[in-house]
């Protein structure tokens, strides 16, 4: 019996806290539905080639406020407020992507990709068509240089998958941070196909039910498990 398929988007999250693998294995995280970063997600990825980039998102923008509460189940009145505030920064958004369209378009996006044989799936943000890239958007702030591990991790994923499929190695990607008007271009290396597939390999055993050890630098506030967490430790100090 083939083990089960592991989510690209575990990877990321396995670094965050493999803890947190465990229990969402059990009951499932909860997961609030933030309406700016949807938002801003869905904004960045209607982008199109267009003599005004600007005019392209402000239509964009006025749609999306339309249907992302047919799709999604948004607070009203938080998607109104994040329009309103993404709305004013539409102009700073144009014309920090501008530069990157000849190599983002043209672009399939949210694609379904899955590997039996890599034990991987995922829904990639991007895929840049004619040069396989794979990339991400991300709505957190953009490092000083390069991509965060998270991001760097996941790419990896993603191209291991992208490189079974057209039977070659996927040796770069792309992370857009339009918060910060970034988008950079990462180097994949052997080294990270590797780790990725490491990690896949001890989230399978984790989603088993192996219980990891806490890490010493877990950042421990707002976890979505934290109470959970703190009980089981506490069982298990009062038997060990």
């Amino acid at each position: 019996m083939m083990p089960p398929l592991v989510r690209v988007s575990d990877l990321g999250l396995y670094l965050r806290c493999p803890r947190l693998i465990y229990f969402d294995g059990i009951e499932g995280l909860p997961r609030r539905i933030d309406a700016s970063h949807i938002l801003l997600r869905s904004l960045i990825l209607s982008i199109s080639r267009g003599a005004d980039l600007e005019a392209i998102l402000q239509a964009s923008l006025r749609q999306l406020e339309q249907e992302l509460p047919l799709v999604y189940d948004v607070n009203a009145g938080e998607l109104t407020l994040a329009c309103r505030q993404l709305e004013s920064s539409i102009a700073d958004l144009a014309e920090a992507y501008s530069p990157f369209l000849d190599i983002l378009l043209p672009c399939e996006v949210e694609v379904d990709l899955r590997s039996l044989k890599l034990g991987l799936s995922g829904r990639l943000d991007r895929l840049v068509i004619g040069a396989e890239v794979p990339s991400l958007v991300r709505t957190g702030a953009a490092p000083q240089e390069g991509a965060w591990k998270r991001d760097r991790l996941q790419l990896a994923g993603y191209a291991l998958l992208l490189g079974e499929q057209c039977g070659r190695k996927i040796d770069r990607g792309l992370v857009e941070y339009p918060r910060s008007g970034a988008v950079r271009e990462v180097e994949i290396h052997g080294v990270d196909r590797a780790r990725a597939l490491r990690i896949r390999d001890r989230i399978r055993q984790i989603k088993e039910g192996t219980l990891p050890d806490r890490p010493e630098r877990a950042n421990c506030d707002h976890c979505p498990a934290q109470e959970r967490c703190s009980t089981r430790s506490s069982l298990a100090s009062k038997f060990f």
